[in-house]
């Protein structure tokens, strides 16, 4: 078999997607024959492509012309996001596997949630502004604002490994952990409760947690009606697509108090345009997609490959196969 890994064409310093000798041995253990190209290099990538039976890269980081899909010996191609929506667009008709990184960012992400609703409940948002932009003593302030994360109740729109994971941790706080069933109910012990309907969660609530992928029937999902559902001092963390919200409403959500605030990692554009009124909106928290990083990213890529790559050989299902009709 022969891996084409594309590695990232952005600096080292602002990406994890870093391949080693180390990661194809990783591989080679499992397929001793397989013959491994890593390269960033368009001419590299041009010249072996025709022979290439699998590929591994970042979409984002370095975009495939579509007309690469067609090469004939092409079978699958292993992305290193968990989003998997535009490639899947491209595949659909198409033989080709697509499989995910899903299970890279249950703990970043998990933690970065967690990080969020610690701000939010003690208050940090405010005194870092404060201390930023006013150098300002509010002590009064932050005392009316602080609340225990221990007794609230959070809630997981979009239940998969990441929200399982911070459930986890918010279990771990003394939380209630409360989830959107999808095709089935939901079997976790770190879950309180699962609900069929969205608007019973969101009424509960005092966090609501955005863990969505971008498909289809999640594009535009939280909208302004189901804000108007949430508690009036709720908060909303977006960690999953920012296309499974309609911006545009949340900003007036914030306006109107309808909500409490937001912690936001992703958004509708990225990076955020300059005249985003959520810069300077005081209750939110906003972070540029980082929620995901972490040294152990490359690793965990190369782990969840090599698990596919065994799937693949024995003729099982692949462990994060994308059903390309649903992007995900």
């Amino acid at each position: 078999m022969n891996i084409l890994i594309i590695g990232t064409s952005i600096p080292d310093k602002i990406s994890f997607l870093n391949f080693t000798k180390k990661h194809v041995d990783a591989i080679k253990k499992v397929l001793p024959s397989a013959k491994i190209t890593i390269s960033n290099d368009d001419k590299v990538i041009e010249k072996v492509l025709p022979d290439t039976d699998a590929i591994i890269y970042s979409p984002s980081q370095h975009p495939l012309k579509t007309e690469y899909y067609k090469l004939p010996n092409l079978k699958w191609v292993q992305l290193t996001s968990a989003g998997a929506n535009l490639v899947a667009k491209e595949l659909a008709k198409t033989p080709i596997l697509l499989t995910n990184a899903s299970g890279v960012h249950p703990i970043p992400i998990s933690e970065h949630v967690l990080a969020f609703m610690l701000m939010f409940s003690r208050g940090i948002h405010d005194s870092y502004r404060a201390q930023i932009e006013e150098k300002s003593w509010m002590r009064d302030l932050a005392g009316e604002n602080v609340f225990e994360l221990a007794g609230e109740i959070a809630g997981i729109v979009g239940y998969g490994k990441i929200g399982s994971r911070v459930a986890h941790l918010a279990n771990a706080v003394g939380m209630t952990v409360v989830a959107l069933e999808h095709d089935k109910k939901i079997k976790d012990k770190f879950i309180d409760k699962s609900y069929k309907n969205v608007s019973e969660l969101l009424k509960v609530s005092r966090f609501v947690i955005d863990c969505l992928p971008l498909a289809p029937a999640t594009e535009g999902y939280f909208d302004l009606k189901k804000f108007k559902q949430m508690r009036s001092d709720s908060y909303f963390i977006n960690i999953g697509r920012g296309g499974t919200v309609v911006e545009k409403d949340l900003i007036k959500a914030l306006k109107d108090e309808t909500i409490k605030g937001a912690a936001l990692d992703v958004f509708e554009v990225e990076p955020l345009p300059e005249n985003s009124p959520l810069w300077k909106m005081r209750k939110v928290i906003i972070t540029p997609h980082i929620s995901g990083r972490t040294p152990k990213y490359t690793d965990r890529v190369i782990e969840i490959f090599c698990e596919n790559l065994k799937a693949y050989l024995s003729k099982k299902p692949m462990p994060t196969l994308v059903d390309k009709t649903r992007g995900y």
